[in-house]
Parts: structure tokens; C-alpha cells; sequence
């Protein structure tokens, strides 16, 4: 009979539970005693080197020192960096050159002097440029040289001569690498630009991972102290149970082979317990590791301060995957990746084009026998020249560059597949994300109902016990019974916390609502 009624009982809860987990509405919950305070740590721990951690705290560390966050951020640098890199494109350039050079040579012609005789010449060239690439592709050149030259053959301006030159060129593309928008001019910057802000979404990514993973394994913690703590108190009823079966043989209500069961109860509650102490200590390494907390302090026990809440949510599917599309870090990212296949295609398609480009050199000159009128002459712009250049380069066949603009091509369509790929993925997420949270919910309630009538049971048994009319291992069924009940509200409890930061994180706002900013730069 006892056992008939154990199994209607389980049976009721059952019912019960499925009762409440099909309800729409959704249902008040008060949380049991052992979940309203913040879970104590086990006995012996030193409570001065106790580490009290709350969850934001555990969340700014985390950002702060996890690895795999630090590497994205030196990832970002680089990426920022390389925009100055291409930007170099666009610095002045600046060059400076001497040249010295001499000779003994006899004449070449009669004009140079007579057969037989040695005529020494000598030279020094300095020149200073001065090179600037405008955003519009055009290319400006300013070139300063001076000579002086010294010879001893009959052909030569005089025994000492300086000249003085300054030559302003500009040159323009015309087809090839040239834009009106100016983005093929400046392609390689957009390149990196647009590499930086794809790291940005990146660092976004890896972020909201580590979030994910500090705020389960925070949860992780305080889940395994709240299982300690109810395992202690399975244990003390276990105990009490024995203490009570003892006194019950003494007086000889039951027979002393009951003492055997009492005590292979309290024996499976101490392994019970020492298993627990176990994950306790696992989940607290997990939430060291991924914070990155020095090795030096790995020994101070973690004590979470904050407690998991029961906060029933409203959020439909079509409004978080509204949310989701605005907020998504992936789909920005993938939005900058259309954005650069759009350039790279465009920038191959130029390719294509004939090179054409047209320039144009003055030049002024000054020349004397000493160096400050040779200057001087360039002020009066009378020796002066002018040339228009046109340049035309094409590859007829084009089979090269075609083929490039056709991978720029496939390249596009590609990414505009995995967008959409990313699309369903994230719907699916979203949906996925707010079943689990709903779902949650109702097991909290089915839950915490269950556990309200396993109290009641293990109530009822322990004073059919008392009347001599129930038995040791009834009364251990029951107390197994609580203690499942227990663990089952806490799993659904902090499942719940945990299907809540999932849904945040489907749709993209779960750095918004922790409020944790990003430093980008």
C-alpha cells in the first residue's frame, strides 16, 4: 500500500506539471525559501578569503581580461592601423639625391679640341622632389635640380657652369582608375575602412560569446551552491530520520533490521553531498577561466552574490526578429561584406578599361657661371619649355581581366547567399530562443509545484511514520522525492535566467542590456 501510494503521488505531480506547463497565462511564482537568499558556501571555507562577485562585476572582467576578447581587440588595432597604411597612399613624397661623377677623356671630335690631348670634366647633381596623389587620381610632381659642371673641352658653355631647373608636372587617369564618386581612385582605403568597421562587428561577436559564456557559468556557480545546500539539508533529514529510527527500535515500535535502510540512506546523502562540493569546485574553475583570473588567486572560493530571478517575458517571435534584424552584430557585419564585394566587383570592372592617361611637365630654367643667377634667371621664367603627354595602354583580349570581374562577380553572389543564409539562421535562433524561454517559464511553475507537493508528502509520510504505519523506506522515497523536486525548481529557475540571456542575445541587444560598451578604437 505505501508504495501504491508513492506512485499516485508521482503520478498527481505529473498531472499537475502538465497542467500548469500547458497554461497561456502566466503564473505568479514565489520562490521556495532556499532560493530567495544568496547560497552559503560549504563549511570550513575562510570567509576572509572569500571572493563576494556579483554578476556585473563578473561580466566588466570578463571583457576586460578574457583572452579571447584581448586577441580580437589587437586584431581591431591592426585592422585600424592598416587604414593609415593605405591612407600613406595620399602623404607627400619626398626625395632627395646628390651625384658626383668625373672623367679624363680624350676628344670625341674636332669640335671638343685637338687629337692627343686629355680633357678633364667633372659634375654635381642635387635634386629635390616632391610627389603628392591628389583623391581625384591625379598625380602631382614639383622637381627642383641643380648642376655644376666644370670641363676643359672646347664645346663646353664655360670652364664653370651652373644650371638651375624647376619642373611642375601633372598627370591624370582618364579611364582606368578613374570615378567621378572618387572610390576607385581611393579603393585601397575603402578596403580598409571597411576591413576595420567588419573587425568592429567582430569584436561585437566575440564579446556577446564571452558574455554568454561568463553569465551560464556564473549561473553554473550559484546553481552548484544552491545543490550543496540542498543536499545538506536532504542529509540533516536523513540524519534525522536515522536518530528518529533509533529511538523507534529502542522502544520497540520497529524492528532493529529498520536501521539498515536509515543508514544506507544517510550514507547516499553524504556521497550525494561530496558530489556536490565536487561541482562546486569544476563551475568555479570554469567562471576563473574564462574571467582570465590570475593563477594567484584561483584559491579564493567565488561566492556569486546575486541570486537567479523568475521574470515571466512578453517578447512575441515577430518582434524579436524585428529587434534581431536591427541589432544583430552578424548582420552588420555580412552588410559590410556586400559593401566591399560591391567595390571589389566595381573596381574590376574598371580593370577592363584602356589605361589613359594624359600629362603635362613645365619646366623653367636658369643657368650662369655662378650659382645665386642661375637662381635668380628661374625668377624671370625666360628659359622656359612645356610638355603634354597621352598615354594608352590596353590589353585587347581581356581575358585576364574578365576573368577577375567575373570571380568580383561570383564573389557578390556569394555573399549575398550566406546573408541569407544568416537570415534563416537567425530567425531560427530567435524562434528557438523564445520557445526555450517560454517553455522555461512553464517549468518553473510545474516545478515549483511539484516541490509545494513533495513537501506535503514527505509531511504526511513522516507521521504515518510516527503511527508505526509507514516505513523506513517509504519515508526515504519521499525525502528523494523533495530532494529531486528541489533540484528540478533551481534547474528551472536558473534554466529560465539562462533561455532569458539567450533570447537577448538572439536579438541583439544582450551588451545593450547589460550595459557594457564597446571601445573600438
Amino acid at each position: 500500500m505505501p508504495l501504491m501510494r508513492a506512485s499516485r503521488c508521482v503520478v498527481l505531480c505529473g498531472l499537475l506539471s502538465v497542467s500548469v506547463a500547458s497554461a497561456d497565462e502566466p503564473v505568479a511564482y514565489v520562490p521556495p525559501d532556499f532560493l530567495s537568499a544568496t547560497p552559503p558556501l560549504p563549511a570550513g571555507v575562510d570567509p576572509g578569503a572569500v571572493w563576494r562577485l556579483d554578476l556585473a562585476e563578473t561580466l566588466q572582467l570578463a571583457v576586460k581580461q578574457n583572452l579571447g576578447v584581448a586577441l580580437e581587440r589587437r586584431t581591431l588595432r591592426i585592422s585600424n592601423l592598416s587604414v593609415t597604411v593605405a591612407e600613406g597612399l595620399f602623404e607627400p613624397n619626398l626625395e632627395l639625391s646628390y651625384a658626383h661623377g668625373s672623367s679624363r677623356t680624350p676628344p670625341s671630335t674636332f669640335q671638343e679640341g685637338m687629337a692627343g690631348q686629355i680633357f678633364e670634366a667633372a659634375d654635381d647633381r642635387w635634386r629635390l622632389g616632391v610627389g603628392q596623389r591628389l583623391s581625384t587620381g591625379t598625380q602631382l610632381s614639383l622637381d627642383f635640380i641643380t648642376t655644376r659642371s666644370t670641363s676643359t673641352l672646347g664645346t663646353a658653355v664655360a670652364p664653370l657652369n651652373y644650371r638651375s631647373s624647376l619642373s611642375l608636372g601633372v598627370t591624370q587617369p582618364l579611364l582606368r582608375g578613374f570615378s567621378t564618386d572618387l572610390d576607385l581612385q581611393s579603393y585601397t582605403v575603402l578596403q580598409a575602412q571597411l576591413g576595420s568597421e567588419r573587425e568592429k562587428r567582430q569584436l561585437a561577436i566575440v564579446v556577446i560569446d564571452v558574455v554568454v559564456r561568463a553569465e551560464a557559468a556564473y549561473w553554473d556557480v550559484v546553481r552548484a551552491l544552491y545543490r550543496y545546500e540542498l543536499g545538506r539539508l536532504s542529509l540533516e533529514r536523513a540524519s534525522a530520520q536515522l536518530s528518529l529510527t533509533r529511538r523507534q527500535i529502542d522502544s520497540g515500535v520497529l524492528p532493529p533490521s529498520d536501521l539498515l535502510s536509515a543508514e544506507s540512506t544517510l550514507a547516499q546523502r553524504q556521497l550525494q553531498l561530496l558530489q556536490a562540493e565536487a561541482e562546486i569546485g569544476v563551475a568555479s574553475d570554469a567562471l576563473r577561466g574564462i574571467v582570465n583570473l590570475p593563477r594567484d588567486q584561483w584559491a579564493r572560493a567565488i561566492l556569486p552574490i546575486d541570486i537567479p530571478r523568475f521574470i515571466p517575458a512578453t517578447l512575441g517571435v515577430d518582434e524579436a526578429m524585428t529587434t534581431a534584424t536591427s541589432h544583430r552584430p552578424e548582420l552588420a557585419q555580412i552588410d559590410v561584406d556586400m559593401r566591399a564585394a560591391t567595390l571589389a566587383l566595381r573596381k574590376a570592372e574598371n580593370d577592363k578599361l584602356p589605361q589613359i592617361d594624359l600629362s603635362l611637365v613645365g619646366t623653367i630654367i636658369g643657368q650662369d657661371e655662378r650659382y645665386a643667377p642661375a637662381l635668380g634667371q628661374l625668377g624671370s621664367v625666360e628659359a622656359r619649355g612645356w610638355t603634354l603627354f597621352l598615354n594608352f595602354a590596353w590589353t585587347p583580349l581581356r581575358r585576364a581581366s574578365g576573368a577577375a570581374a567575373e570571380i568580383e562577380r561570383e564573389r557578390q553572389a556569394m555573399t549575398t547567399a550566406r546573408r541569407e543564409q544568416l537570415v534563416q539562421e537567425i530567425f531560427l535562433s530567435v524562434r528557438d530562443a523564445e520557445r526555450n524561454q517560454r517553455i522555461a517559464a512553464r517549468q518553473v511553475a510545474a516545478a515549483a509545484k511539484f516541490r509545494e507537493l513533495a513537501e506535503k508528502s514527505l509531511d504526511v509520510e513522516q507521521r504515518k511514520f510516527l503511527n508505526g504505519t509507514s516505513s523506513n523506506f517509504v519515508v526515504a522515497q519521499r525525502q528523494e522525492e523533495l530532494a529531486a523536486a528541489q533540484f528540478s525548481e533551481l534547474d528551472a529557475v536558473v534554466g529560465h535566467t539562462k533561455a532569458a540571456t539567450s533570447l537577448a542575445r538572439a536579438t541583439g541587444q544582450l551588451l545593450a542590456h547589460r550595459h557594457i560598451q564597446l571601445d573600438v578604437k
